[in-house]
């Protein structure tokens, strides 16, 4: 459960005690006897209980702070002085907060970052001459920069460290992509074959979803002809559901089920992909700027094509998007299939 001040006051005493953990920390929680509520944390390989101080007595704020300290310290990382046993700490506590992908492009970009000395006596010229191996690809610099700043701010607020090896360091803007593909392009790009690849960068090009919603798809988000994407693994952190026509309900059959985020073949299949077929200069979210811009050319309503996309905001007021709970399904699908005769050619 989510541990709330108000939370822990309901929280009713009872004869046998009872431990309630917290959604946010793992194996922190709160335990609820007959007389006395009691912060606990479990740490160690045996799972020891550590009694961390009386409900009243500190606050739950207090309690969160002893708690994570308390895992920190039998957390290899911090013994060690590993770094990348303190990546696997990070990576650990943050799971709780973050989407998958987002959990996968700090373990990624982190994972790439191999330090010579350990984590306390890591300079910033180390980090510098490992981040101008990007100099060339300046999102993938940003990407990295992001990464680490991340990881060594939680580290110094661990106090792991005691200061930030990158501190201060800035990033030129970046410019925004605008790359739209052509229709030739997009469909060089969809008659590629190498599943489970290509089975997601069709979907990619048909539904509009990103990359990392489709490559967490799960056979329960799949309802007779619409799949539901979880909050919890979309951007804005909305449920969003949207149609599937004959093809994609076809494709999605084939979909590389699995736990979500679980797809880590982006890479080597982006570099597969580009040996085969003649497009240049083109990244898996231009499938999306694309299938938005042919929507326009083809006469989707824009209201149509944002619902489609998922957009927090857009064309309907925010008194509007409160009070207007229309799904849109039928005039999606109509769209979809418009968009599908119009890309394969039908």
């Amino acid at each position: 459960m989510k541990l709330t001040d108000l939370s822990i006051q309901r929280l009713k005493p009872t004869d046998k005690q009872v431990v309630y953990y917290d959604d946010a920390i793992p194996n922190f929680g709160i335990r609820v006897g007959k007389r006395s509520k009691t912060y606990i944390v479990k740490i160690g390989k045996t799972r020891t209980i550590r009694s961390l101080g009386r409900y009243g007595e500190i606050t739950l704020k207090m309690a969160r702070r002893a708690a994570q300290e308390a895992l920190l310290f039998q957390a290899p990382g911090l013994r060690s002085g590993s770094y990348s046993d303190a990546v696997s700490s990070f990576l650990g506590e943050i799971k709780n907060h973050n989407r998958p992908e987002t959990i996968r492009q700090y373990k990624r970009h982190l994972d790439a970052f191999k330090p010579s000395k350990k984590l306390s006596d890591i300079k910033r010229t180390e980090v510098k001459s490992h981040l101008n191996e990007y100099h060339d690809r300046p999102h993938a610099y940003a990407h990295s920069l992001a990464a680490l700043r991340v990881f060594f701010n939680w580290c110094i607020r661990q106090e792991i460290i005691e200061s930030h090896p990158i501190a201060g360091e800035r990033l030129a803007p970046l410019k925004s992509r605008e790359r739209v593909l052509s229709i030739d392009e997009l469909r060089a790009i969809y008659g590629y074959s190498f599943p489970p690849f290509s089975t997601i960068l069709k979907l990619c090009i048909l539904t509009g979803q990103r990359r990392s919603e489709i490559a967490s798809i799960a056979p329960e988000w799949i309802e007779g002809s619409t799949i539901t994407f979880p909050g919890s693994i979309t951007k804005n952190k909305r449920t969003h559901t949207i149609p599937l026509t004959a093809q994609t309900k076809e494709l999605v059959e084939h979909a590389p089920f699995g736990k979500a985020g679980a797809f880590n073949g982006w890479s080597n299949g982006k570099r597969r992909i580009d040996k085969h077929i003649d497009v240049k200069d083109w990244t898996i979210h231009d499938l999306r700027r694309t299938f938005s811009t042919i929507h326009a050319e083809i006469g989707t309503p824009i209201h149509v094509t944002e619902k489609l996309l998922n957009h927090a905001t857009g064309t309907l007021t925010p008194i509007a998007q409160t009070y207007n709970k229309y799904s849109y399904i039928p005039e999606m699908k109509t769209a979809l299939e418009n968009y599908e005769k119009f890309v394969l050619n039908l």
